[in-house]
């Protein structure tokens, strides 16, 4: 099947799983999961979009690969800059 199709799937799935996490009553360290969950989930299902649609449906590792590499690169980019600049922008 597409890895596209499935990257959605799973992006989606840990969503809801972290939604059902934060909003159930018992724990406040499930809560805490929770939240890791729909970020990651939140993530994988973003970044996923952004993978190219090919018309035969498949999508080649390396492809996958590079467009993986690319956008993970330009959040730790940000992330760094943004460590960076906080001195500069606090004082």
């Amino acid at each position: 099947m597409r890895a596209k199709f499935w990257l959605e799937r799973i992006g989606l799935a840990l969503s809801f799983m972290g939604l059902g996490l934060v909003f159930q009553p018992l724990s406040s360290d499930l809560l805490y999961y929770g939240f890791i969950l729909i970020g990651v989930g939140g993530f994988i299902y973003v970044y996923s979009t952004y993978l190219p649609n090919k018309p035969g449906g498949n999508i080649a590792f390396k492809t996958l690969v590079r467009w993986f590499v690319t956008l993970v690169g330009v959040v730790v980019f940000f992330v760094l800059l943004s460590i960076y600049l906080v001195p500069f922008l606090v004082v």
